[in-house]
């Protein structure tokens, strides 16, 4: 298995894994399959070209030449919250779930993000109605600080949501 980083240049694999995503488990997202649709080639793009100025990004991890999964980022604005940044669109297709290629992913980009230096605190969303997730990002040490009923919306129904955090430099 291979973990790197994603570029323009992925745009055709980045936007069929996460166009299926939104498909399969459209709770878990804060888009939506329909909108994310319609964005051109050049939007696609334009969101796998911000990770070298560690503002976002997102990390494919591969099999067999295959991309199986995607995990993503974004830095908070502005000078008091540049230290924060939030984790995205974690993904990864059935076939490999329980694989240990969420955990890898994970990691990855938390390697990463602490490499830039000057982020120290890493936030997420996670749908309750999915409780597997919420322990996947309680092992790999990210503690509840919130709670938000109705946070998202599909269709009729709407979607609660616990807001977790990791800090990297706790005694900060």
């Amino acid at each position: 298995m291979e973990i790197r980083i994603l570029g323009p240049e992925d745009v055709g694999i980045f936007s069929k894994i996460r166009l299926e995503g939104l498909q399969k488990d459209p709770d878990a997202f804060g888009a939506i399959y329909e909108e994310e649709l319609k964005r051109t080639d050049n939007e696609w793009k334009e969101r796998l070209s911000q990770a070298e100025k560690g503002d976002s990004g997102f990390f494919g991890a591969f099999v067999e030449g295959e991309i199986v999964g995607i995990i993503g980022f974004f830095r908070h604005r502005g000078t008091k919250a540049r230290h924060k940044v939030s984790v995205v669109s974690m993904y990864v297709r059935d076939s490999h779930r329980g694989t240990g290629i969420a955990a890898e992913l994970m990691q990855e980009e938390l390697a990463y993000l602490r490499k830039l230096g000057d982020v120290d605190q890493v936030q997420l969303a996670v749908v309750t109605s999915n409780p597997g997730a919420v322990r996947f990002y309680e092992k790999m040490g990210f503690l509840p600080f919130g709670f938000e009923k109705r946070a998202l919306k599909v269709g009729d129904r709407y979607v609660d949501e616990t807001h977790m955090y990791l800090l990297f430099n706790e005694h900060l």
